[in-house]
């Protein structure tokens, strides 16, 4: 089945694009709005509209026309798993391998959605073997969330793939 489609209670890749938009914006503001929504993803409150009655019926937000949007504890549970899965492939692509921040991001966000959960998770665990082992910690810009929401002030590092060495970054 593509990764464009719903079966059941799987969500596409929009529509955890829509958990994630509503997570980071209700960091910020405690609740997401439509128009914020509409905003942060570049698309038509219509769309926003359809979107919304879609993950409400799935259970992961609570939602009410020209209300607040709120994630419910199954949206919250979802999006920073989604988060997660980005902020890790993010800095294996920017911190391990060197790629430009702005296509790592892209890239990661790619990632985040191509793998199963269950097989990004295992993967996930090796990258973050390998991040813990090139003493590669999150950079104060780079906004990433670890496992277990713990932050580090440490400089990032990057693995020069080249030579195999570390360098400051």
């Amino acid at each position: 089945m593509p990764k464009n489609m719903t079966h059941g209670n799987l969500l596409t890749a929009v529509m955890e694009d829509y958990l994630e938009a509503i997570y980071h914006i209700a960091q910020e503001h405690g609740y997401a709005r439509s128009g914020q929504i509409s905003r942060h993803l570049g698309v038509h409150k219509s769309t926003v509209t359809t979107a919304m009655h879609n993950l409400e019926s799935q259970g992961f937000i609570d939602y009410a026309p020209y209300k607040e949007v709120t994630l419910t504890p199954k949206g919250i549970k979802e999006a920073e798993g989604i988060v997660r899965r980005h902020d890790i492939f993010f800095r294996l692509l920017y911190h391990l391998l060197g790629v430009e921040k702005e296509e790592a991001s892209k890239l990661a966000c790619e990632m985040e959605h191509a793998l199963a959960p269950e097989i990004a998770d295992q993967f996930i665990s090796l990258v973050e073997k390998a991040l813990r082992k090139n003493k590669v910690y999150e950079h104060p810009e780079d906004k990433v969330t670890t496992k277990d929401n713990a932050t580090t002030k440490k400089p990032a590092k990057k693995l020069d793939v080249k030579n195999g060495t570390k360098k400051k970054g």
